[in-house]
């Protein structure tokens, strides 16, 4: 049997150590594989999953078309709001204008009578007739307006209310309690429950005793406080 020399005896051993190395890399370069899904080759890490890049460019894409779709939305969305607002606007205006054509359009008749009336008194001696015509147009106003929702404010006889009454005058009466309206100088009218005019009137105050002579004058007003007046 040959004896070995010196130089196979260090060859053998480093030629076992190469390949301890090069099974334990191969070992870990599956593990990786495993782990990653990617495989490693001679110039190093290869991609595992080659439809990844086309599936991103496909996400990519149909995010940019509902960007797209989303901007046309939201510019018709915003051009509808502006529509909606110049026909709210112009509802309004045509509101505020018309708002009395109802009012017009029942006080025609009204007109049309008033012109009958005057032809009619035309070349007539008789003005009883003539008189006669301008109370039914008064009476054919009087219940267009009341259907208008207008009507008189009570006045006569009614305790004194500056909601609703005017005091023009005081007057001294004994057979009237202080503060009573005696008298209308102007009717009052109210649109259902808004005053539009208050009701002129006297109002009633008590009548002033005469003073008694003592050696310290004593003034004796009526009942109630004096109203104000306009002049």
């Amino acid at each position: 049997m040959m004896k070995k020399t010196k130089v196979e005896e260090n060859v053998a051993p480093r030629d076992e150590s190469a390949s301890a190395v090069q099974a334990a890399c191969e070992a870990d370069a599956d593990a990786h594989e495993k782990e990653t899904g990617t495989t490693v080759g001679e110039n190093g890490v290869e991609g595992g999953d080659s439809a990844t890049a086309p599936e991103q460019e496909d996400t990519v894409e149909s995010l940019r078309e509902k960007l797209v779709a989303l901007e046309d939305s939201l510019l018709r969305a915003k051009a509808e709001f502006l529509n909606a607002q110049r026909r709210q606007e112009k509802s309004r205006q045509d509101a505020v204008r018309y708002a009395n054509a109802d009012l017009m359009r029942s006080l025609l008749c009204v007109l049309d009578d008033f012109e009958r009336s005057l032809e009619a008194a035309k070349g007539v001696d008789n003005t009883e007739a003539v008189v006669e015509g301008v109370r039914l147009v008064y009476e054919n106003f009087k219940k267009e307006l009341t259907n208008q929702g207008l009507e008189e404010i009570d006045a006569i006889d009614q305790p004194f209310d500056p909601h609703v009454h005017e005091a023009v005058l005081q007057q001294p009466v004994a057979d009237r309690d202080p503060n009573t309206v005696i008298e209308q100088v102007a009717k009052g009218f109210r649109l259902h429950d808004r005053v539009l005019r208050p009701a002129k009137v006297i109002v009633s105050k008590a009548v002033e005793e005469p003073a008694v002579e003592s050696g310290d004058e004593v003034d004796q007003d009526g009942e109630g406080p004096d109203l104000d007046v306009e002049a």
